[in-house]
């Protein structure tokens, strides 16, 4: 029963937060307090009404040095006959069950606003006492309602929030252990109307929503300034079009790097919402979107390549490592203070802008800056670009005999143009072409695919021997010949292929497949999940019979897709994470506008990554390397595996291509396969997308030494060997050259572009 009746109190507890006053001047007053007392209802009484009445004195006559024994008949004078027990005001707390003596309101507020002066003037303070202010959202706004009531900015608060306090709120939510459970509105007027009961507070503790925003924004008249810190985007929308509809100043604090944001909705009542960052959103077509198509609003309002580097980091670990955003108190109640400062100086008259402003801690008190501070290392960057004078060089060397029959330049340049079209890792087109009397020579050209993945340059003898296969394909359109020769990599020559092509009655029975040299394309699209026939299966796997040993494995039991997809998906994290591979895939791979596309013509335009708009958006933040840096640090990253994970499981298959043994002519043999599969599988009408990093990733593990230095990042690697070996142990004995998912996902929203045959061919004759 005991504990029954504690609870019960505690609960009646949790809803109150009105002060009662009580004027014992006046004999009902007097009567009511006696009866509060004798109910038992006081637990505490605090009497320190001399004290106050000194500092009372002491306001009214600052210039005067008035002696301790002088007090006394200057507060009986001022008493002016009455009682002490009688003057003033007794208020009681009944969530504490606190009784307290205190001086009248007018009086009150002289001595708590005395220290006020002159940074803020009595005639300042007097019209601070008629303003009315909004806030919505109280973990935050909890501080800056705090702080306002401390100053006395203003003499009425609307408060709004529907949450509760929860314990791992109180990291930066100013209350005690026993207000867990209470409504956080509630928690913010009690600790207010502690500080100054006199204060006016309006509590909304459902929030902020249609059914009650104009009643938040004009009831008992309008808000002469609105501070938006909620989580809801919808809420953030919609109050500002309301707060603008009525001519309300907005300001909102996001407690990262001391970003405030003011909106003079009074002063310029035409103003774009958010700064015109929101565009496109309104309150009728808000309520619509899905949390993540929210998303890149949200991104785009908060401003995602100015938050802090540590907000960044975290903002990738949400639902992996942390459940949600962090919030510190130390920038919680910077914010309070901030917003406190400007809003006053607003109320006031004395501030008329709109703008995103920072008081970022980090930058105004830091260490001295070094001069490498954001430079890369050396070894991330290539060697210089390969000209036609070197390969000139290189093929004076060159013994074989001159062609019978040498092709004009027309039709050798739309054979290199097949060849061209042929892909190759992040797009990077790591080929020069050159022909001459003695036929078609290709080259590598490393400054194109310098990186961590193209190990001893294995990614790129996969790209051309795509690029052979694509030429051996259009020459046989053509009613040519060709016959082909990879040359062994000594001393990491650029020199890779020759091609020999001559006119024939009979070209390669490959002529069939130059219809699919035009559509094949890297499909990142996700679908409904389709089972391919089998017939399908058999007939990419009979093309490559022929092809120097390479087989391929198709994996389609859904247990082991998804097995070795978070092998790929891992392989993916761990490059991004990588400082080295980080630096490839985000400043050397992705091309973020369509201007940086079409003037490069190399890389990844992000739209053709088939990443959602919310992924996108990440992937914005993801590009900052200080950020990638602290999370690699925390061993984090797990966010980077969501995509292959997702793409895996939208597939119809995996495919594994292998050739007999590790050597960088069976991964140029191996390219030639895969580019006959890839070609085959799309003009099948199936959908075709490599997921290779494992393979790179590995054979550096096999065939060489570790990365200097990055224990974290080779222990992983060397994880991901021993699980491959576990799951698919048929591979023990092949090498595996190229990974890849099929599936039926109709027509890329885009293609990559290609650089100009201008810059890669040279016509020598």
């Amino acid at each position: 029963m005991l504990n029954e009746t504690l609870l019960s109190s505690s609960s009646e507890n949790k809803l109150s937060y009105t002060p009662s006053f009580f004027r014992t001047y006046i004999d009902a007053d007097q009567q009511a307090l006696e009866h509060l007392i004798a109910e038992g209802k006081v637990s505490f009484a605090h009497n320190e009404i001399y004290s106050q009445l000194q500092e009372l004195i002491k306001c009214m006559n600052p210039s005067v040095r008035i002696k301790s024994d002088e007090y006394e008949a200057l507060i009986s004078k001022h008493l002016n006959g009455r009682s002490l027990d009688e003057y003033g005001v007794w208020v009681y707390y009944p969530w504490s069950r606190r009784l307290v003596h205190l001086l009248d309101e007018e009086e009150f507020i002289k001595v708590r606003t005395n220290r006020n002066q002159f940074k803020i003037t009595k005639e300042e303070q007097d019209l601070l006492k008629g303003k009315k202010i909004g806030i919505v959202g109280l973990s935050v706004g909890q501080s800056i309602a705090l702080t306002m009531a401390m100053e006395r900015t203003c003499g009425e608060l609307r408060l709004a929030d529907f949450d509760v306090a929860e314990l791992s709120n109180l990291n930066r939510l100013r209350t005690g252990l026993h207000n867990m459970g209470t409504n956080k509105t509630i928690i913010a007027a009690r600790e207010i109307l502690e500080i100054d009961p006199f204060i006016r507070i309006k509590l909304f503790h459902d929030g902020l929503h249609k059914g009650n925003m104009d009643q938040f924004f004009t009831g008992d008249g309008k808000l002469d300034l609105f501070i938006e810190v909620c989580d809801g985007i919808d809420i953030k929308i919609e109050s500002r079009y309301k707060a603008r509809e009525l001519n309300i100043p907005v300001v909102m604090d996001t407690n990262d790097r001391g970003m405030l944001d003011v909106e003079r909705f009074d002063l310029e009542p035409e103003r774009p919402i958010l700064h015109g960052l929101a565009d496109g959103l309104d309150p009728s077509n808000i309520k619509d979107l899905s949390n993540e198509e929210k998303i890149p609003y949200i991104l785009k309002m908060v401003g995602a390549e100015t938050i802090s580097t540590r907000l960044k980091a975290s903002m990738m670990e949400v639902e992996q490592s942390i459940n949600t955003w962090p919030q510190l108190a130390s920038s919680v109640v910077l914010g309070g203070a901030l917003t406190t400062d400007v809003c006053r100086r607003i109320l006031l008259d004395h501030f008329h802008e709109s703008g995103r402003y920072y008081v970022d801690m980090d930058e105004l008190v830091k260490d001295k800056e070094t001069d490498t501070a954001g430079q890369f290392p050396d070894s991330y960057f290539g060697p210089p670009e390969l000209t036609s004078a070197e390969m000139l060089q290189v093929l004076q060397d060159f013994d074989g005999a001159a062609e019978a029959h040498v092709l004009a330049d027309e039709v050798v340049s739309e054979i290199v143009k097949a060849g061209m079209n042929a892909p190759s890792g992040g797009n990077a087109q790591p080929w020069k072409f050159m022909y001459t009397a003695k036929g078609l020579f290709i080259f590598h050209d490393a400054h194109f695919s310098h990186s961590l993945l193209d190990f001893n340059h294995l990614g790129s003898y996969i790209a051309i021997g795509a690029a052979v296969e694509n030429i051996t394909i259009k020459a046989a359109a053509m009613g040519l010949q060709v016959s082909n020769t990879f040359f062994p990599i000594k001393n990491n020559t650029s020199l890779i292929a020759h091609i020999r092509l001559s006119p024939t009655e009979n070209p390669d029975l490959k002529k069939h497949l130059e219809a699919g040299l035009s559509i094949r394309v890297t499909n990142r699209e996700l679908t409904v999940k389709e089972t391919l026939p089998k017939d399908f299966y058999d007939k990419i796997k009979s093309s490559i019979a022929s092809y120097n040993g390479a087989e391929l494995l198709i994996i389609e039991d859904d247990a082991l897709m998804k097995k070795l997809g978070q092998l790929l998906a891992k392989a993916e994290m761990l490059r991004i994470i990588h400082p080295r591979g980080h630096y490839d895939t985000f400043t050397n791979e992705l091309r973020w506008t369509a201007e940086e596309t079409n003037e490069k013509r190399d890389g990844l335009d992000v739209y053709t990554l088939g990443a959602s708009n919310s992924e996108l958006a990440a992937l914005r933040i993801a590009s900052d390397t200080s950020a990638i840096t602290f999370l690699r640090q925390l061993k984090g990253g797990n966010a980077f595996t969501r995509s292959v994970n997702k793409s895996v499981s939208f597939s119809s298959a995996l495919g594994i291509v292998t050739m007999p043994a590790y050597s960088e002519i069976d991964f140029l043999q191996g390219g030639t396969a895969v580019e006959r599969i890839w070609i085959e599988a799309n003009l099948a009408g199936v959908s075709f997308q490599p997921i290779s990093q494992l393979v790179f990733m590995l054979a550096r593990l096999a065939h060489s030494e570790a990365l200097a230095g990055d224990e974290f990042y080779n222990e992983q690697v060397k994880e991901l060997a021993e699980e491959l070996d576990l799951l698919l142990p048929e591979l023990s004995n092949k090498q595996p050259v190229f990974i890849f998912r099929l599936a039926k996902a109709g027509e890329p929203r885009l293609r990559s572009l290609r650089r100009s045959l201008e810059s890669c061919f040279t016509y020598n004759v």
